[in-house]
């Protein structure tokens, strides 16, 4: 993990797979999931106002490998 604190930024990457395509998609709280395509599985996300959405709310991260999957990740996931 690592924290942006001038852009109030949270990273978070649960698996490093330098070798594999990439696709992100952002969720309905505005997180944007990094999803390896090849398995369709989370491998990191990004949270944004991340002080300020943990002083209002309670924030959950995808666990790893699950995928939110909808419409439009199967398209990108398929394509």
């Amino acid at each position: 993990m690592s924290y942006d604190q001038d852009a109030d930024v949270l990273y978070v990457t649960f698996e490093r797979l330098p070798h594999q395509e990439y696709i992100y998609v952002e969720n309905e709280n505005g997180d944007i999931l990094r999803l390896d395509k090849c398995m369709k599985r989370v491998v990191g996300c990004t949270i944004p106002f991340f002080s300020k959405r943990s002083m209002e709310q309670k924030i959950s991260v995808p666990e790893v490998g699950e995928v939110p999957f909808n419409e439009r990740t199967e398209e990108l996931l398929t394509a």
